[in-house]
């Protein structure tokens, strides 16, 4: 969930955690004493959360959280067609075999998923699983274990919660040279304003800091090549602020960790407090009172009979008098949104907003010689790809007119978005060159019949006059590509995918986009042509001489960086452009400047059924030799599945085989952040321009992987995480709900965006909203009114959708202070369509 922790940043920011406390007097009062023992199983307790759900609650105890998933039933039969329809799926992941065999100086462990999903199968005849979390949490966590941020599932009784710890902490040196220490960011906000030095966390439940977080960080860090970024990610960094976003410490944990924590200070300051758990779940289940009940919504997405179809939302997710209605187009600073890190900007994209609006933000620090330009992400829709991509070119032209001759661009946070911003921002930098970026995909039966009939389908009808722009772009469309090895068109499907054998599995050859082709970019790109590839640009004249050196030119990553920004850093770094990391674990040595995914393109489970859908109607051929559909046109999922999506497409270099994903990769430079520049980025910008050219400022032992034979370090042996399953409660196998296993029902949820009319209910999946500047393959735009999905977070949107608030709404806490129930204030939205459908698109005659 996109939020802001207010009542416990309110505490924080009083002192409780800052040094200067011995009693904590305002620390939430403790449902039951330490030393108590453990309250009964109650298998009434997930009906209890969802009355306090009723009454407008959204966090809660995790261990009375964890006492609700663990009284879920199990049921194997369910369970069986779900592991079916992963397996189906996970075929089209592109690195399957280098994950379970990956080469030299990849930094973690071999996985085989195929194999641990059989292993999962054999736990389920073997009748291991006794309640529907166990099962669930190893699938999440073998799925974790590929490390691929396009591998990502939301699904089930677990998508219900997000465990999180009550404060925010950050990882600081004191000086640059010192290894970090953890702190409670409030404690660094305050020092900053206060001049107090704050003290370090000693201990978290008796265990070494370090220690502790690393168990956290190797259960729950999600999507990352190596420990540094998982590292990373726990902790709460400025970038999160005007993202909106919270680090997985104090948003994301997947995994029940334990339910209480005590933090123990280096002064000796000790705060008990407990791990909470956050409702997710924007929409009104009815009455839900056992664990079965539980199922019927979350697993099998039933509602119960006694359902109240007037009730869209619950009362934790419905604006109150005290919420408000986003208004994105007000602010033209981070400074407030980041307590101050972020200076005023010298220019600014239109719409500067917290989600998903304006997004960059430019500085002159002229007295370094330099400019700095902030992209926290490439996630920009309609008209703000547009704008996004004229910001760039006025930072440009005012820096040129400035005579600066350094710039820095701060990809902090940047996990990715719109590919074409990429290609287009790269053609600003260097207008000269144009971009090596070569994927490829893996071979396997499903995907060659997807593609074989695609492919022939769309040459047959061109090759008779027809106009195919629908499926121009298409995944499964290979001829308007372009072989990489020859830079001419393909021919036909199997010239592509005439299989390459590599690392003991099939892959294709490797192909480039035709970024010359204005009908295939508009097909691609949702309209969007991307700046400096056609005969149609430069008409908006800034295209001209270079104005950065490619050796002037400085990357700053925190490890976050993946997908459509690792294709940044990897076209600026083939450029000539340096790269600089701040962070990591509490040791020396080298980072790599992408921590994230490397992959070329992700694609979900629902675009695959689409696939499936459209060919089965084509031909009669490919349809008996493909999944069948239920009724609906999606495939059976067994549990019920929000987000299912893969790695389609590996990022390869020219004639090596090895996917970028599995590269070490380290930083030109490492540093850390300190207590005097994270939450001062004019500060942060200067140091990481300074270690840019002086590597006596750079980590030890960091300088010199980048361009040197060195080898990569090796991978970190940081133990084998575990997962507590719970007991259950004897359930497995059986149900005893309150209202049946109902497999006749309708949907409670529906997550596809559908058309309505005006005023029309939308099954409990959202409101019927009027949604504009929908790109339809022609490069029209259209309005039309759609069923959208109102969602606590993005991690709920399917691909080819993206998330945008609407309001900053306020839910209850169970915890307390002062006797009273605290209100948390909480951003919700709507996953809104990236592209119109064909079919939307028709309706209007375009």
């Amino acid at each position: 969930m996109v939020s802001f922790f207010s009542c416990f940043v309110a505490i924080l920011s009083l002192g409780l955690f800052h040094g200067t406390l011995s009693t904590p007097t305002l620390f939430p009062q403790s449902i039951y004493a330490r030393d108590d023992p453990p309250p009964p199983a109650d298998s009434a307790v997930c009906g209890k959360i969802i009355d306090m759900v009723n009454q407008g609650y959204a966090y809660f105890y995790a261990s009375e959280v964890f006492e609700c998933l663990t009284s879920v039933p199990f049921h194997a039969a369910v369970a069986i067609r779900f592991l079916t329809y992963l397996n189906e799926t996970i075929q089209f992941q592109s690195t399957l075999a280098y994950l379970k065999n990956p080469p030299e100086g990849y930094q973690r462990p071999p996985v085989d998923l195929l194999g641990g999903l059989q292993t999962i199968q054999n736990n389920i005849t073997a009748g291991y699983y006794r309640n529907q979390y166990a099962f669930e949490a190893d699938v999440q966590h073998l799925l974790y274990s590929a490390h691929d941020a396009h591998l990502t599932l939301t699904a089930g009784a677990m998508a219900a919660f997000s465990f999180l710890a009550p404060f925010r902490i950050s990882s600081v040196s004191t000086d640059g040279k010192e290894l970090p220490k953890v702190y409670v960011t409030e404690d660094i906000i305050e020092g900053q304003k206060t001049g107090e030095t704050p003290s370090a966390i000693k201990t978290i439940n008796n265990k070494n800091v370090t220690d502790y977080l690393t168990e956290i960080a190797t259960l729950n860090g999600f999507g990352n090549v190596e420990p540094h970024a998982d590292w990373n990610q726990l902790f709460t960094t400025p970038t999160l602020d005007i993202l909106g976003d919270e680090s997985v410490f104090s948003g994301y944990v997947a995994f029940y960790q334990e339910k209480y924590l005590n933090v123990t200070f280096e002064n000796g300051v000790s705060v008990d407090t407990f791990w909470v758990a956050r409702y997710n779940n924007p929409y009104h289940t009815g009455p839900l009172t056992t664990g079965g009940d539980f199922y019927n919504y979350f697993v099998l997405n039933h509602l119960p009979a006694s359902y109240n179809e007037t009730t869209a939302f619950n009362a934790a997710y419905t604006p109150g008098e005290s919420s408000q209605l986003i208004n994105i187009t007000t602010t033209n600073s981070w400074n407030n949104i980041s307590s101050g890190a972020y200076p005023d900007p010298d220019l600014y994209q239109p719409g500067l907003a917290i989600i998903d609006k304006g997004v960059l933000s430019g500085y002159w620090l002229e007295d370094v010689d330099a400019a700095v330009l902030s992209i926290p992400t490439f996630d920009q829709t309609g008209y703000g790809i547009g704008n996004f991509s004229e910001t760039v070119a006025y930072f440009l032209g005012n820096a040129s007119d400035k005579n600066l001759s350094r710039a820095i661009i701060d990809l902090q946070q940047n996990t990715g978005g719109t590919v074409e911003l990429v290609f287009s921002t790269f053609k600003r930098f260097f207008p000269d060159l144009d971009p090596e970026a070569q994927s490829r995909r893996r071979s396997h039966p499903l995907g060659n019949i997807l593609g074989e009939s695609y492919t022939s389908r769309f040459d047959n009808l061109t090759k008779d006059g027809a106009n195919d722009i629908d499926t121009v772009a298409n995944e499964w469309v290979i001829t308007p590509r372009l072989n990489a090895a020859t830079g001419q068109n393909f021919t036909s499907w199997a010239e592509y995918y005439s299989p390459v054998e590599e690392n003991q599995d099939n892959f294709s050859v490797a192909e480039r986009y035709n970024l010359s082709s204005v009908v295939f970019d508009r097909a691609l790109f949702d309209s969007w042509i991307p700046w400096g590839y056609t005969d149609r640009f430069p008409e908006d004249g800034y295209r001209g001489a270079q104005t950065f050196a490619a050796e002037n030119i400085t990357l700053l990553t925190d490890g976050a960086c993946s997908s459509a920004c690792s294709l940044l850093v990897e076209l600026f770094t083939q450029a000539g452009a340096r790269t600089v990391v701040v962070g990591g674990r509490p040791s020396t040595g080298p980072m790599q400047a992408v921590g994230g995914n490397r992959g070329a393109a992700a694609y979900s489970a629902d675009a695959l059924d689409n696939a499936i859908a459209f060919i089965g109607q084509e031909n009669d051929t490919a349809k008996a030799l493909l999944p069948q559909l239920a009724d609906n046109g999606y495939r059976d999922s067994g549990v019920y599945t929000t987000v299912l999506g893969v790695n389609l497409r590996d990022q390869v270099r020219p004639q090596d085989p090895v996917p970028l994903q599995f590269k070490y990769e380290a930083a030109d430079c490492r540093i850390f952040y300190t207590l005097g520049n994270i939450y001062n980025m004019s500060r942060l910008w200067r140091d990481a321009l300074s270690a840019s050219y002086d590597d006596s400022l750079c980590v030890e032992g960091s300088t010199g992987h980048s361009n040197s034979t060195i080898p990569a370090p090796e991978a970190l042996n940081l133990g084998k995480p575990t997962l507590n399953h719970g007991e259950g409660d004897g359930l497995a196998f059986t149900f005893e709900l309150s209202g049946g296993l109902q497999d006749f029902e309708p949907p409670a949820r529906a997550d596809r965006i559908t058309s309505c009319e005006n005023g029309a209910t939308c099954n409990n999946a959202g409101e019927c909203r009027l949604v504009s500047g929908l790109p339809c393959s022609s490069g029209q735009l259209i309005e039309t009114l759609l069923c959208v999905n109102d969602v606590p977070n993005k991690d709920f949107c399917q691909s080819g959708t993206i998330f945008e608030a609407n309001a900053f709404i306020t839910a209850k806490s169970v915890l307390d202070f002062n006797g009273k129930p605290q209100a948390i204030g909480t951003y919700t939205g709507f996953c809104l369509p990236i592209t119109a459908t064909p079919a939307w698109c028709r309706a209007f005659g375009v």
